[in-house]
C-alpha cells in the first residue's frame, strides 16, 4: 500500500470453514484523517466512504483495492452556459 487511506483485499485461499471470511487484508490511515473523522463525527457514530477496484497482482491473483474518504467534497462548479 503506497497511498494514505488505501488498502487490499485478497482471497482468503485458507478458509478451514464456512464461517471464515472469503477476503482479507488491510487498511492504512493516516493519524490526521482519523481525527478529522472523530471531529466531524455525527453523534457516536462514525461514516466512513469507501471506494473499491477489482484488480489483480502481479501473480494474476485477484483482489479489491479500497480507498476511503471523509465525505461528500465540494464539487467545482461551473458557470451554467445559459446563465448570463
Amino acid at each position: 500500500m503506497d497511498y494514505p487511506n488505501t488498502g487490499l483485499l485478497f482471497t482468503n485461499n485458507r478458509r478451514a470453514n464456512d464461517n471464515a471470511p472469503h477476503m482479507n487484508g488491510e487498511m492504512k490511515f493516516e493519524r490526521d484523517f482519523l481525527m478529522e473523522l472523530v471531529k466531524n463525527a455525527d453523534g457516536e457514530e462514525v461514516v466512513i466512504k469507501l471506494s473499491a477496484w477489482l484488480k489483480k497482482d502481479k501473480n494474476g491473483n485477484r483482489m479489491v483495492s479500497l480507498k476511503t474518504d471523509i465525505g461528500d467534497k465540494p464539487k467545482a462548479t461551473q458557470k451554467d452556459p445559459w446563465d448570463d
